[in-house]
């Protein structure tokens, strides 16, 4: 009683005066914040004009823009610098941004993201002025219940303003400056603008902006290209980003996304029926898995390697750098630092070498497609369909002498279906691209020569293994060079037998700084590994010929020179670094192979080239006139197809084949004529009028010989011989002592190159 009392008498006090008070607080705090919303209305509008030019640039392209955060002055408290990622000749091979902003016209978003954003944010758009009143007074209500924050009440436009103009801090001042904005952004700019707007700028989490990036992000596509339910993914992450994510949080996020579909249902832009049949499309479509209490756990949604790389001329070398940068420098450094980094790539060569390797996957694919069409065979032509799918490569390479990578491609796109970086990440057999290792080691070992003949017919091994060659033929007696410029299998795995795995595995392990255990595991110790049965990678494979082409040396392959910090000081010079651990290593190594060896095996490997060798017509088409060596090599059952091409200053290599593993890429696609032309085209392109010298050749230990092929006796100054290799090196003393004597006259001749036929 006594209660109402006091409130009975003082009534006016309760009823009149503090109600007035409120009212004038209120009214005088609102004034002052309108003050300040007049003080900084001119600069506001000049943002979003700003703004909205870039907007009407899309337009006017009809097409989309990638611009960057200071294009709309957001704020000056937060300067985020991209990493940007140089050649050796100082030209931008890559560019990398946290943030990926990218605007597209309005005609672009699709009706479906449109009408999911008014069903879910605002379903008075259309109508209101940019203040919902009634959907305030309704949160309030909904929050008083709850004795939370459940509901904002706020409208595009106000959304659109708190983004543009505000610090984004949840406060009453900041509302009432929101509802002040959208009033004036309303009273300039039509509701299409407005939605344009606002979907090309807002958040969607995984530091991507405006509903492009997202589409991308999320599904590998542009936004104009998505469907119903995609749409209402990207429109269910604007809430909270962080949330509803289906990166980050799919459980969320694909729940979030039925109450869209619901919302657009009881708005009326579709039927329920068409909504639960798309959704369940969605679905399979990009193999959404639930647990037990239905819940997602899994997707292909994301699984797009969509980055803002800006420039991006060596997207599979730059993701590369990129890992190596974030695990010593982190990744926020990596991506707000505006670290400069300065690689070993070739920006030209690397242009060369990504179109020439696409060429060659591309033809490769299209031999499998031909095959499916011309198959009547249902089965086999699906199996041919998913060959052509399937069909991948590699190409790197290296300054042999330095390790300096040169051109780095690890496949032909960086995308979903294609992740893995096939230079280093894969590993194959070699086939025989693999022999060089094994006559080097021979040479070395000073078991065979060049000259040294080897008896070619069905062998019978130990444990019965019994290779056959490539074309199911023998050809009897035949020196060492001739087998390795023809790629005799037999003739390799006599060598192996001859030589033993003693210096091959010393090669190995010390060229690819392996451990000797390490190398056991890897390579085991049978006859077959002279014909690469051992699966090594691109970039292995590179290392090891690198070794045989600088004289023996031990390298590490690096990209990155130096890295500078934004404000231009050197915070790591990796070059310096590695040459350190390289001299270290060559202390303990010494010349993992004499340079008088290499320079044997790199005068027998030039026969490849020639008329008979497995890769004549790679030279012969492109008319290559510098000195060049090389090898071929083809897998079992010509399941990977290799290229090793060497000039005096690099080494490259080239894999094609499938990227589901040991399939067969069809009878006769050898590596000479899937993986060689892809080097043949890289080489004689990047040249130009600057050819590379002949091979490093030493001064002592070695001597030249003119010895005929057939024999490997020194050619007789008559000139019978039926063809001579002229200057072909040998290790000092090793050269052969006398002259052929089968081919001493004419008629002996005539003879002779019959039987030897």
């Amino acid at each position: 009683m006594n209660s109402f009392s006091w409130i009975f008498s003082h009534k006016k006090l309760i009823f009149l005066y503090l109600p007035l008070f409120f009212m004038a607080f209120i009214s005088i705090y609102t004034g002052s914040i309108y003050m300040s919303w007049l003080n900084d209305r001119d600069d506001a509008l000049l943002k979003l004009m700003k703004y909205k030019k870039l907007i009407d640039k899309t337009e006017d392209m009809k097409e989309g823009y990638i611009y960057n955060y200071n294009e709309i002055d957001h704020s000056v408290k937060v300067v985020d610098l991209p990493t940007r990622i140089y050649d050796r000749n100082n030209e931008i091979i890559g560019e990398f941004f946290e943030q990926k902003r990218e605007i597209v016209p309005y005609h672009y978003i699709p009706k479906w993201l449109v009408n999911g954003v008014i069903a879910s944010e605002d379903r008075a758009f259309k109508n209101h002025n940019g203040i919902n009143y009634m959907g305030i007074f309704r949160a309030m209500l909904v929050n008083l219940s709850k004795l939370s924050i459940k509901q904002g009440g706020s409208t595009i436009t106000q959304q659109l303003a708190k983004v543009l103009f505000t610090d984004m801090e949840r406060s009453i001042k900041r509302k009432i400056y929101e509802a002040f904005c959208a009033i004036e952004i309303e009273k300039k700019y039509d509701k299409d603008d407005i939605l344009s707007m606002y979907l090309n700028l807002i958040y969607f989490g995984n530091g991507s902006y405006g509903v492009e990036s997202t589409s991308k992000m999320f599904f590998g596509v542009s936004v104009k290209e998505l469907n119903i339910v995609e749409c209402a993914v990207i429109v269910s992450t604007i809430s909270s980003p962080k949330s509803y994510s289906p990166i980050s949080n799919l459980k969320n996020s694909i729940a979030k996304t039925e109450r869209i579909l619901k919302s657009m249902v009881d708005a009326g832009f579709i039927s329920k029926r068409k909504a639960e049949y798309e959704y369940k499309q969605f679905l399979s479509k990009w193999d959404v898995k639930f647990n037990k209490e239905g819940k997602a756990i899994s997707s292909l949604i994301g699984s797009f390697l969509y980055s803002s790389y800006r420039v991006n001329r060596a997207p599979f070398f730059n993701e590369r750098i990129r890992r190596i940068l974030v695990k010593r420098f982190g990744e926020s450094s990596v991506k707000r630092g505006g670290l400069s980094v300065y690689t070993t790539i070739d920006g030209d060569k690397q242009d060369v070498a990504l179109k020439s390797l696409r060429d060659g996957i591309s033809n490769q694919r299209e031999y499998h497609l031909k095959k499916s069409n011309l198959s009547k065979n249902k089965k086999k032509k699906e199996k041919e369909l998913q060959n052509s799918k399937n069909i991948e490569g590699a190409f790197v390479s290296l300054n042999p002498a330095t390790g300096e990578i040169i051109a780095y491609v690890g496949g032909a796109e960086f995308s979903s279906s294609n992740q893995y970086d096939h230079v280093s990440q894969i590993r194959r057999q070699p086939g025989s691209s693999f022999k060089p290792f094994v006559y080097v080691s021979a040479i070395e070992s000073q078991v065979i020569t060049p000259s040294s003949v080897f008896l070619d017919e069905k062998t019978v091994f130990e444990n019965g293994y019994s290779p056959n060659n490539y074309n199911n033929k023998f050809s009897g007696e035949i020196i060492v060079r001739e087998a390795l410029r023809k790629s005799v299998n037999v003739v390799a795995v006599k060598v192996l037998q001859k030589s033993g795995y003693s210096k091959l595995f010393d090669f190995l392990s010390k060229s690819l700084n392996f451990d000797k255990n390490h190398v056991e595991k890897r390579f085991g110790k049978t006859l077959s590994l002279a014909l690469g049965t051992y699966e090594i990678s691109p970039l292995e494979n590179s290392i090891l010929h690198s070794t045989i082409v600088n004289g023996g040396n031990y390298i590490e392959p690096y990209g990155i020179r130096t890295v500078k910090d934004y404000n231009g000081k050197i915070v790591w010079d990796n070059k310096s670094e590695v040459l350190k651990r390289v001299s270290e290593k060559r202390k303990i190594y010494g010349t993992i192979i004499t340079p008088q060896s290499s320079a044997v095996v790199i005068s027998m490997l030039k026969g490849v080239f020639e008329k008979g060798g497995t890769a004549y017509w790679v030279a012969k088409k492109r008319n290559i006139k510098f000195p060049i060596a090389g090898k071929t090599g083809t897998s079992t059952n010509f399941n990977d197809a290799w290229f090793v091409g060497y000039t005096s200053n690099l080494v490259s290599v080239v894999w094609i084949g499938n990227k589901k593993g040991a399939i067969s890429l069809g009878k006769g696609r050898a590596g000479g004529v899937v993986a060689g032309p892809v080097w043949g085209n890289y080489i004689s392109s990047i040249y130009g009028e600057n050819p590379p010298k002949d091979f490093l050749i030493p001064k002592s230990g070695i001597t030249f010989e003119n010895i005929c092929s057939k024999t490997g006796l020194v050619a007789h100054p008559s000139g019978f011989c039926p063809s001579v290799i002229k200057k072909q090196i040998f290790l000092s003393g090793s050269e052969p002592g006398e002259f052929c004597k089968i081919h001493l006259d004419k008629e002996n001749n005539t003879l002779e190159e019959k039987k030897y036929e």
